[in-house]
């Protein structure tokens, strides 16, 4: 799917986050949800556009959540990646020939987020009215517990700190 805005090449992103190793670091990426059928054939392109506070270099197994969970029996030991294999551990899991890069949030950091509907930016309700209803009950009603880690992948990772001026400027 194309859109409008752009990215850095993976290795740059690499590069920048790998230079942060476990630090805290404004990260921006983006997401593309597939519209509802109706829209879809329209031509209707969504984007998602995400800015937060996260860390990299982080092994899951070393948080101290993870190590709790496991020390009260809430969760089983850590097992190897439910998908795809490390190319550079801790930092990016590689899949099906793409890369993606692992993160952690920062607690009691809340994620920015920018919807965008053909390119013009749109609120969040609009934007929910666009996705099939379990993907607009699901942005709009999200899980109250949350992510120990998530992956990004590499292509849609917009930039880190110096990105700022462009998403926020």
């Amino acid at each position: 799917m194309q859109t409008n805005t752009p990215s850095l090449t993976a290795v740059q992103i690499t590069e920048k986050i790998i230079s942060c190793k476990g630090n805290f670091v404004k990260v921006f990426w983006k997401s593309n949800p597939t519209p509802a059928s109706a829209h879809k054939k329209a031509g209707v392109i969504l984007e998602k556009v995400t800015n937060a506070v996260v860390r990299a270099g982080i092994d899951f197994a070393n948080l101290s959540s993870v190590k709790e969970g496991i020390a009260n029996g809430e969760r089983g030991e850590v097992q190897s990646l439910p998908w795809g294999e490390w190319k550079q551990f801790p930092y990016v899991i590689s899949h099906k020939d793409k890369e993606y890069i692992r993160l952690y949030p920062s607690v009691g950091n809340i994620p920015k987020v920018k919807y965008f509907v053909n390119g013009g930016e749109v609120d969040k309700n609009t934007f929910a009215s666009y996705l099939t209803p379990s993907e607009a009950n699901k942005l709009l009603n999200p899980e109250e517990k949350p992510l120990e880690c998530f992956t990004v992948s590499a292509d849609n990772i917009l930039g880190t700190d110096d990105y700022n001026e462009l998403i926020e400027g």
